[in-house]
């Protein structure tokens, strides 16, 4: 479903009087509304939940004495305890707050040198303490790129009707739906729940479920024989 067919679903959905046979430049106020609420409802979907769709993957490699580095273009929100120093093999401590930050740039105190924080400020990615060597880092986000092309270029907003949404087109049209309906003074309720209901299935699949590791009696037994107690004289 590209944005066209959203559109026009959601309208004969709704029994509206019009149904437009294009978005994207049509100076109708059924077809602005309409294109508004779709605008809205993608948004806060994309800000609901990490969907799968969204997360990428940013590696870059520090410079020595440079604590500040760009995110990437289309960064929108880090995805917590994923940013790691590949050559280190530990993770990042962070995002640290405006408080925590200034204790460790200016306290007295010694941050043991032992561990890295970082902070998102500026639209930059800044490292503590300042890398002394050149070392490969990667951290996963979120994409503010939540539409697509036909091309299938990636974008922030819908600029054809020809675009399709990143988000299941599904659950975006039901949204938008109960969206509409509230914006025209009607009655929502009953299918502002079904959206909800559709979202909570979606994220409950979306990127599949953990698994829970239970291991096995021999990797515990092996545990418990490498353990050796402290003995004190």
């Amino acid at each position: 479903m590209n944005l066209l067919t959203i559109c026009q679903d959601i309208l004969k959905e709704t029994k509206s009087s019009y149904i437009p046979s294009l978005i994207i430049g049509n100076t109708d106020d059924v077809a602005i509304q309409i294109y508004q609420t779709i605008k809205v409802s993608i948004i806060e979907l994309s800000r609901t939940y990490q969907w799968q769709e969204l997360q990428k993957e940013h590696t870059f490699a520090s410079v020595v004495s440079q604590a500040e580095y760009n995110l990437p273009s289309d960064f929108d929100r880090m995805i917590n305890d994923t940013f790691w120093n590949k050559d280190q093999q530990w993770n990042l401590i962070g995002p640290i707050t405006s408080e925590n930050w200034r204790i460790l740039k200016d306290s007295t105190v010694s941050s043991a040198n032992i561990r890295e924080y970082y902070r998102i400020r500026n639209n930059q990615v800044i490292i503590h303490e300042v890398p002394s060597v050149i070392e490969n880092y990667v951290y996963e986000y979120i994409s503010k790129n939540i539409v697509k092309s036909v091309g299938n270029v990636a974008q922030t907003e819908f600029l054809s009707d020809t675009d399709v949404s990143i988000i299941d087109p599904y659950i975006l049209r039901l949204d938008a739906t109960w969206r509409w309906l509230k914006n025209n003074g009607r009655a929502f309720k009953d299918e502002q729940n079904i959206a909800k209901e559709a979202i909570t299935e979606r994220i409950g699949i979306n990127g599949s479920r953990a698994k829970i590791f239970y291991p096995s009696k021999d990797i515990i037994n092996a545990q418990i024989s490498a353990f050796k107690p402290i003995v004190y004289a």
